[in-house]
């Protein structure tokens, strides 16, 4: 199955047998992919350096647990989340707040990765609930009245 053009967020399930453990010797590799990625959207405010959060999500992975990932708040940066799911499934997903390439672009790199170093996994896009769509007060809603219902 082909990737599509453009996704909102780009997740990867490790085999049921495969653990975080799994993922310590790429995980350097995916981090510097995000930290890359995210150059342009650092703020050099940010209380914690990309090497101090690397060494974190390893110190994570190699005891087995789930890691933070790379959630900063940038309006527009990737972020590399490791939701709470399933137990008995490791996931781990890129996501950005509007449908690109570039999220496309980043879950095949590190599929190839994870291929190349005999880590077994599937690849879904936009598996995200969203829930409803938020419309800020005093917008009229798209075939209705106002936002509060009244007339």
């Amino acid at each position: 199955m082909n990737p599509p053009v453009k996704a909102r967020s780009g997740h990867i399930l490790l085999e049921p047998k495969r653990s975080f453990h799994d993922l310590v010797r790429v995980y350097p590799e995916i981090h510097k992919r995000v930290v890359e990625m995210n150059r342009p959207f650092v703020k050099e405010s940010d209380p914690l350096s990309p090497e101090a959060l690397l060494e974190e999500n390893l110190r994570d992975l190699r005891r087995d647990r789930k890691p933070v990932g790379y959630n900063r708040q940038d309006a527009f940066g990737l972020r590399l989340i490791f939701p709470i799911s399933d137990e008995r499934r490791v996931e781990f997903y890129f996501a950005k707040p509007a449908r690109c390439q570039e999220v496309v672009q980043v879950t095949e790199q590190v599929s190839q990765l994870l291929r190349r170093r005999g880590v077994k996994h599937s690849v879904e896009y936009d598996r995200l609930p969203l829930g409803p769509v938020r419309i800020p007060p005093g917008v009229p809603i798209p075939g209705g009245g106002t936002p509060f219902g009244a007339s």
